[in-house]
């Protein structure tokens, strides 16, 4: 080959890689930036390559939304976009789902929908992406744990001071109790701290039941926290106040096979299985997958 078919033969590939660079940018191509530079380096092959996989994306998704997701930023309404794909029925794979196949793209674009959608009930599924070896996934997961941890703590001073302010304001109580009920709930908090927060938790309730009476929920609140903390005689004294009320309340008697079996006391726990087959409970489908290991019912 002569000097003169090479130099035009190097024109002509460095003009087709330029025009492919430009759609690259512009994405009209399904690539990223990070391919330029082998389609500008490797002759032929390069441009062959970079039309091949456009070719595979197009008719690998020629029903679908070709937009990437390195396009995705968090100033997009990404939480929208689900939302209309979603009413035109369209296939959306579950984060869990994409965790487990290691379906990448799919991965990160729910993973982004989170951050403007609500992270909060997405929180188990984010705890599990936070330790998945893609990075983007990984780094995402990360920006919404941390987001909804600092939300929580702001949240929470605030109403430590508001509290302090006006201590017999009970819709401020009712507040800062569901606030940091839902903190403690999402498993965001290290051992240490968690034991702090049941304990603050612990003390709110009390101050709750003194300032407006118990009722039924307030009583599964502190049962389940008492149990947290290994405080089994407070919880065991709730139990019998949800008995004496309440005796036919499913949850009554879930709460009093808990306490037994924490506080590994198995004559309280047969007494309490003889009661709940003396009584006429209608027990739901998940009332009756809670207590099946001790009870048929």
């Amino acid at each position: 080959m002569d000097q003169s078919t090479l130099t035009t033969f190097l024109i002509i590939h460095l003009a087709v890689a330029a025009l492919y660079a430009i759609l690259i940018i512009t994405r009209k191509s399904s690539l990223t930036p990070a391919n330029i530079l082998p389609i500008v380096c490797i002759p032929i092959f390069g441009i062959l390559s970079a039309a091949t996989a456009d070719m595979v994306f197009i008719f690998k998704k020629v029903d679908q939304d070709t937009e990437t997701v390195e396009t995705l930023t968090l100033t997009e309404d990404i939480y929208w976009k689900s939302i209309k794909r979603r009413d035109e029925a369209q296939n959306i794979v579950p984060l869990e789902e994409a965790l487990i196949i290691n379906d990448r793209q799919t991965r990160k674009k729910l993973i982004l929908e989170m951050l403007l959608d609500d992270p909060l009930k997405n929180i188990d599924i984010l705890l599990l992406a936070r330790e998945n070896n893609d990075v983007d996934t990984a780094h995402y997961a990360n920006t919404s744990i941390a987001k909804i941890q600092r939300d929580f703590q702001l949240q929470v001073q605030k109403l430590t001071a508001a509290h302090e302010s006006n201590p017999n304001d009970i819709e401020l109580l009712n507040s800062y109790i569901d606030t940091l009920r839902k903190f403690i709930e999402s498993g965001l908090s290290e051992a240490y701290l968690l034991t702090k927060q049941r304990i603050v938790y612990a003390e709110l309730l009390e101050k709750k039941i003194k300032l407006a009476g118990w009722d039924k929920e307030t009583l599964y609140q502190k049962i389940h926290n008492c149990l947290a903390l290994k405080d089994i005689n407070t919880a065991v004294n709730a139990v019998e106040i949800l008995k004496d009320h309440f005796p036919d309340e499913e949850q009554t008697w879930i709460c009093a096979l808990e306490t037994s079996v924490a506080g590994l006391d198995a004559v309280r726990l047969a007494d309490t299985l003889l009661e709940i087959q003396q009584r006429k409970i209608e027990w739901s489908p998940s009332g009756k997958e809670q207590i099946q290991a001790w009870l048929k019912v």
